[in-house]
């Protein structure tokens, strides 16, 4: 009798190895946090999960939780609460409203960017080279971009005199940008600052100015603006007036030209980051790497609609659209 036992629990312990092995193993969870709407993230989300595919994570392998705030502060506030007590693996952020938030409310859990501006001057990051704290991936910075906006517009529409600068007060750039926009002013050409934070001061800065020699306008990355960008790009069609914007989007939404970074390269860029940190990388030690991939991008009706005939080194550079 005593044999029999000793054999049966010799029995078990053989068995129970093969049954550890066959255990279903977690999957890997990333929250994706957006501060806009799941459209405006959609070709970016897109990129992100396609490259992923090619770093070997199947759709079955990972398990992805969007949240998406729609341009509510409030909301962004309960989701990010919501994210951080669930505690996934990863959290991938999609604007910098998220971060900012996503930061004050976890110093623990990974967080890869795909487009922040200033991680910096925003306190995510002790230098590029070496965040040092839970926040890592790939800058998106147009700030280093405004000289060549300018250069862009003028050489568009070369005899323009007035340009005017659209920017959200509200945006923690601000200041930085007005400081890019004064050093990349050309002598002889007025330069004025629009403020911005609703869509009647939009329409207000291209449509009320008083400035009947308003030629031009710059408009500067702000996640409102983008939300918005149909609208605007609405109001730059109706005031007839050549409109150089950040983002391919703005473009891709019926406006004249953009120069700057491609997002979905960004975020396809950030996918390697997941990877990284699934496998056991620290975000402290992850440099922070800049755009993958610029872009000069030109909607060819609005050219037509503004009478623009671009220059031959124009055109050698853009992708053209529309």
């Amino acid at each position: 009798m005593q044999r029999r036992r000793v054999l049966a629990a010799l029995g078990a312990l053989a068995i129970l190895p093969r049954a550890v092995a066959q255990a279903p193993q977690r999957r890997p969870r990333v929250a994706i946090v957006m501060y806009g709407s799941p459209a405006n993230f959609r070709s970016r989300e897109e990129a992100f999960k396609r490259e992923m595919r090619s770093l070997g994570y199947a759709p079955r392998d990972v398990d992805y939780d969007p949240h998406a705030a729609y341009g509510q502060a409030d909301l962004l506030a309960q989701i990010v609460r919501t994210v951080v007590d669930s505690r996934p693996d990863v959290i991938l952020s999609a604007a910098s409203p998220a971060t900012r938030a996503l930061v004050k409310a976890t110093s623990e859990i990974p967080i890869v960017i795909g487009a922040d501006e200033e991680p910096i001057a925003e306190g995510y990051a002790q230098s590029l080279a070496r965040p040092g704290r839970n926040v890592t991936g790939v800058a998106s910075s147009v700030l280093e971009h405004v000289r060549r906006h300018m250069e862009v517009l003028l050489a568009l529409a070369p005899r323009i005199t007035y340009v005017t600068a659209l920017l959200n007060p509200g945006n923690p750039a601000y200041a930085a940008y007005r400081g890019r926009l004064e050093a990349a002013n050309r002598p002889g050409m007025k330069l004025v600052f629009a403020d911005a934070k609703n869509d009647r001061q939009i329409e207000r800065a291209f449509l009320d100015g008083g400035h009947e020699d308003k030629d031009g306008m710059l408009v500067m990355n702000d996640p409102f603006f983008y939300t918005e960008r149909s609208f605007v790009t609405e109001v730059a069609a109706r005031a007839k007036c050549p409109t150089v914007y950040p983002l391919r989007g703005y473009v891709e939404a019926g406006g004249l030209a953009s120069y700057g970074p491609n997002r979905e390269a960004n975020f396809a860029r950030a996918a390697h980051y997941v990877d990284r940190i699934l496998k056991g990388a620290r975000p402290a030690d992850m440099a922070i790497e800049p755009s993958p991939r610029l872009e000069l991008v030109l909607n060819r009706y609005a050219l037509a609609s503004l009478r623009i005939t671009p220059p031959a080194e124009i055109m050698k550079e853009a992708v053209v659209v529309g």
